[in-house]
C-alpha cells in the first residue's frame, strides 16, 4: 500500500479520477441494451409481413373458466384464423415466449453489472461509539472517557486488472447474443410446432369429411343390394356384405372424429391457448402447396449454417468461454486501485484524569491511496481455475461440432423427405383420380347387373383408401415443407419452396364441441 503526503490530498483523487476517466478499455464491445422484439414467424405458407393486421379483441371465457387468463386479450372470435395468423397468435400467449424474453432481459442485466466494474464505488459510512481508555503513566493511570462519532465518505477506483473487467465485459457480451439467438431459435421453434399441428388437424378433419363420404358411398351401396335383394336378383349374404361395409363405413366416420378432437387439443396446446377456447381456422384445401425445391441440399446447408440462430448462439457461448479463459489468466496478475476517504471525526463530553479536564473537538480526516494488491500464492486455486476454463472451451467447441453435424443431418434429411412428398402427391391425385372413376363406373356397371356385390364393394373401399390417401399426402408435404424451413432456420419459405399458389377460399370452425 502507497501512502501520499497530507499535502497532496487536495489534488491527487481529483487528478486520478479524470485520468481514469479517459481510460476506458480498448475495445468494448456492442450490446443490444434489449432483447430483440418479436419478430416474423418462422413456418409459413406465405410471409408473415403480408398477412393482415390481427386485432387482440377480447374474448369472453366460457362459463367454466373462473379466472380471466392471459389469453383472453389476443384471441379475436370473430376473426378466420390462417397460418400466419396462428403463429403470431401463439407467439403472444405461449409461456415459453416469456421465459425467453425474461431470459435475454436477464443477460442485458448480467452485462450491465460487468460494466458496472469501470466505475469507482463511492461508500457514505458513519458510526458513533462510548469509550473509556487508561495509559500507564508516573503517578498513576491517565484515564478518559467520552463519545465519538466519524461520519466519511469512501472512494474505491480499480485502475487496472490486467484485463479481468474487459474478459468480464466480453463474456457477457457474448452471452446476451446467445440468450438473443435463443429467443429467435424459440420463436421459430413455436412457429413450426404450430405448423406441423395445424396441418394435423386440418388433416383430421378433412379425413372426417372423406369418412363421411364413404359413408354415404355405403349407404347408397346397401339401399342399391337391398333393392335388389328385394327383386330376388340379389342374395343374402351380398345384402349382409353390403351392410358389413355400410356398418364399418359409420365406424370409420366416428373414428374419425375421436381423432379431430384429440388433434384440436394438441393444436390448442402449441398455441398456448386453453382447449375451451373457439377459433376458426381456415380449411386444408385453402393452403397453397410447394411446387417445387428452389435451392440445392448444398445451398440450403450453408444458408443454415450461416444463419441458424442456436447455431450461431452456440458459437456466442463459445466466445463467452474463450473469455473466461482470458479471465483466469489475468488474475494472476496484480491489481492497482485508488482509495480515498473524507470525512469528519468528533469527540465529544471527553473527561480525563487526574486534572479532571472536560473537552469536546472536531476534525475533518482525509486520506488517498494507491494500493497494488497481487496474491502470490493461493494454493494452485488460479492454475486449476485456468485449467477448469480452458475445458468448459473444449466442451463448447464439441458441442458446437455436435450441432453442426446434426444441423447437416436434418436438412438432408428434409430434402429428401420433400422430395419423396413432391413426388407421392403427384402418385395420390392421380390415384384419387382413378378411384373416383373405378368407382362410378363399377356404380353403373353394377346398376345394370353387370358387375358383382364384391366388385362394387371393392370399388368403394378402394376409393376410400385413396381419399385417405390424398388428405395424407398433402398435410404430410405440407408439414415437411416445415420441417425443411424449421430446420433451415429460414424466415420465410418462399425463398426454399415457391408456392403452386392454388387454394380455396373456404373456413373450417374450430368448434369446442
Amino acid at each position: 500500500m502507497l501512502c501520499l503526503p497530507r499535502g497532496f490530498n487536495g489534488w491527487i483523487i481529483p487528478t486520478m479520477m479524470m485520468l481514469t476517466a479517459c481510460m476506458p478499455p480498448d475495445k468494448m464491445p456492442p450490446v443490444d441494451y434489449y432483447p430483440p422484439s418479436l419478430g416474423k414467424p418462422a413456418i409459413g405458407l406465405r410471409d408473415a409481413s403480408d398477412s393482415q393486421h390481427y386485432q387482440t379483441l377480447g374474448n369472453a371465457p366460457p362459463s367454466g373458466l373462473s379466472s380471466h387468463s392471459p389469453e383472453e386479450d389476443a384471441i379475436d372470435a370473430k376473426l378466420n384464423y390462417d397460418l400466419p395468423a396462428l403463429v403470431d397468435l401463439a407467439l403472444r400467449t405461449h409461456p415459453e415466449t416469456s421465459v425467453s424474453w425474461e431470459d435475454a432481459k436477464a443477460a442485458a442485466a448480467r452485462l450491465e453489472r460487468n460494466r458496472s466494474a469501470w466505475y469507482p464505488t463511492l461508500t457514505a459510512m458513519a458510526f458513533g461509539q462510548s469509550f473509556k481508555t487508561s495509559f500507564p503513566i508516573p503517578g498513576g493511570p491517565l484515564v478518559s472517557h467520552g463519545y465519538s462519532s466519524l461520519g466519511s465518505l469512501d472512494l474505491a477506483w480499480t485502475l487496472f486488472d490486467f484485463g479481468r473487467r474487459e474478459a468480464l465485459i466480453d463474456a457477457g457480451a457474448q452471452r446476451l447474443s446467445a440468450a438473443n439467438l435463443s429467443f429467435d431459435r424459440k420463436h421459430q421453434e413455436i412457429a413450426y410446432r404450430v405448423a406441423a399441428s395445424f396441418f394435423g388437424y386440418q388433416g383430421a378433419l378433412a379425413k372426417v369429411t372423406a369418412a363421411q363420404q364413404s359413408f354415404e358411398a355405403a349407404q347408397s351401396n346397401s339401399a342399391s343390394v337391398r333393392a335388389k335383394f328385394d327383386q330376388g336378383l340379389a342374395t343374402k349374404p351380398d345384402l349382409l356384405l353390403a351392410l358389413q361395409e355400410q356398418a364399418k363405413a359409420s365406424y370409420d366416420r366416428q373414428d374419425a372424429r375421436g381423432a379431430v378432437t384429440q388433434a384440436r387439443v394438441a393444436l390448442m396446446a402449441e398455441l398456448g391457448v386453453s382447449p375451451a377456447y373457439s377459433l376458426h381456422l381456415t380449411d386444408l384445401s385453402k393452403l397453397p402447396l410447394p411446387a417445387g425445391l428452389a435451392a440445392s441440399v448444398e445451398k440450403i446447408a450453408d444458408q443454415a449454417l450461416a444463419q441458424r440462430p442456436d447455431l450461431l448462439a452456440r458459437l456466442a457461448e463459445l466466445r463467452a468461454r474463450e473469455a473466461e479463459v482470458k479471465k483466469a489468466r489475468a488474475d494472476f496478475w496484480p491489481k492497482i486501485a485508488l482509495r480515498g476517504m473524507i470525512g469528519n471525526q468528533y469527540w465529544g463530553g471527553v473527561h480525563t484524569s487526574p486534572g479532571n479536564q472536560v473537552y469536546a473537538a472536531s476534525n475533518l480526516v482525509d486520506s488517498a491511496m494507491l494500493n497494488v494488491e497481487w496474491t502470490l500464492f493461493d494454493g494452485f486455486e488460479r492454475t486449476h481455475a485456468v485449467h477448469e476454463a480452458e475445458a468448459k472451451t473444449n466442451s463448447a467447441k464439441a458441442q458446437l461440432e455436435a450441432l453442426r453435424l446434426e444441423i447437416m443431418r436434418d436438412i438432408w434429411k428434409a430434402y429428401a423427405d420433400i422430395k419423396t412428398e413432391l413426388e407421392k402427391r403427384e402418385f395420390a391425385l392421380a390415384l384419387l383420380q382413378a378411384a373416383e372413376a373405378s368407382y362410378a363406373a363399377t356404380q353403373a356397371s353394377y346398376a345394370q347387373g353387370f358387375s358383382t356385390v364384391i366388385e362394387l364393394l371393392s370399388a368403394q373401399k378402394d376409393l376410400a383408401r385413396a381419399r385417405y390417401t390424398e388428405i395424407d399426402s398433402r398435410a404430410t408435404l405440407l408439414r415437411a415443407a416445415a420441417t425443411l424451413v424449421y430446420v433451415a432456420g429460414s424466415q420465410g419459405q418462399q425463398d426454399l419452396l415457391p408456392d403452386s399458389g392454388v387454394s380455396e377460399d373456404r373456413f373450417t370452425p374450430l368448434n369446442t364441441h
